[in-house]
């Protein structure tokens, strides 16, 4: 009567996404990572699909490690800036280096170590007996 299956998602950087036996379940972007999938376990099968966003600034990193330069900076106090926007985003088109991000603040570079980003768990499915 009162027993429910609780899937517990752990640590998540920073936004999931679950999908449980074809049914869809809001984002999750705070803890605790947990929803209730009850109404969508049936019997022993359970198909499970959890998709996690990467962080922002962990893209500007990669972006920066495999494509390289694409525009022109100048070193301000803290950060570096952009001299102009790039012909190739005046024009609306992507860049020669096929870069994904693009930013007018050069807040991290290449070198720079990536965040801990992504399910890192650990991940319970767990059952919960509440007394009515």
């Amino acid at each position: 009567g009162g027993k429910r299956r609780i899937l517990d998602l752990g640590v998540v950087k920073d936004f999931a996404e679950a999908e449980v036996n074809g049914v869809r379940y809001p984002v999750l972007w705070k803890p605790p990572f947990r929803l209730d999938i009850t109404d969508a376990v049936s019997g022993e099968s359970l198909h499970l699909r959890i998709r996690v966003t990467n962080r922002w600034m962990n893209r500007l990193i990669g972006d920066d490690r495999l494509y390289g330069e694409d525009c022109r900076w100048k070193n301000d106090e803290f950060r570096q800036s952009i001299v102009d926007l790039p012909q190739w985003v005046k024009d609306g088109k992507k860049s020669p280096t096929g870069r994904h991000t693009f930013t007018t603040w050069k807040h991290w570079n290449c070198g720079d170590a990536l965040f801990p980003s992504g399910l890192l768990g650990p991940v319970y499915l767990r059952t919960a007996v509440y007394a009515e």
